[in-house]
């Protein structure tokens, strides 16, 4: 059976043979280049991913070091595939201690396409599963200066629809209300117009009791 260090050769091999380097610059200059990138388009990466992720099944390594794994590579791609892996844990696989990993993930190579992907789906599923984490882990990430956090607390509820903890929201949009981070701003903006399909009563009514100015109030009335 091999080990996952060979089945990571695998992957690096498959990858090797797609890497476009004109493609590669284009795409580590739309993230500011902030990581190296092999230039492989998604629906090819995507097709790569779904054979290794078939070959690796009967494996059954822990989700966790695989991500990590492909974590530790430089290339943007190989995060990629670690947030598709993430994607498919099925919600009752997730472990109370999960959030540590969250973290770890959430502040490593941290950029908003990393982020809100992460945050909207395995942070979200995680604590639909564990509810009674929301209230200490979310009070920490809230009080870290890590500013990823800080986004992912106000976006984990992103796929919840009504259910969202409004509640919650509002006492996380008031707290970085002021805040100068545009990406902050935005999250904010994007909750609220997220949630704004489902209740616009209320998040009109909170919009204007809090006075919400600028970026976050131009993406929170989109739909209002």
């Amino acid at each position: 059976m091999p080990t996952l260090i060979e089945h990571l050769e695998v992957l690096r091999h498959e990858m090797e043979m797609h890497r476009n380097p004109s493609k590669a610059v284009n795409m580590a200059n739309y993230l500011q280049n902030r990581f190296s990138c092999f230039g492989i388009k998604t629906p090819v990466r995507t097709e790569i991913q779904k054979k290794w992720f078939a070959q690796i099944k009967s494996a059954q390594f822990n989700h966790w070091d695989i991500a990590f794994n492909l974590w530790n590579f430089d290339e943007r791609e190989y995060h990629y595939i670690a947030i598709d892996l993430l994607k498919k844990v099925p919600q009752k696989q997730m472990q109370i201690d999960d959030h540590k990993f969250l973290k770890e993930i959430l502040t490593t190579h941290s950029w908003w396409d990393s982020v809100d992907l992460i945050a909207s789906n395995y942070v979200g599923k995680y604590f639909l599963q564990f509810p009674e984490q929301i209230e200490p882990i979310i009070q920490k990430w809230s009080q870290d200066s890590n500013l990823w956090l800080n986004r992912t607390c106000l976006i984990f509820q992103l796929k919840y629809k009504d259910e969202v903890d409004f509640e919650l929201l509002k006492q996380l949009i008031i707290k970085f209300q002021h805040h100068p981070d545009f990406f902050i701003q935005k999250a904010i903006g994007w909750s609220l117009r997220q949630y704004s399909k489902f209740n616009p009563t209320d998040v009109k009514q909170f919009i204007n009791a809090v006075q919400l100015k600028g970026l976050a109030l131009r993406e929170a009335s989109k739909y209002l």
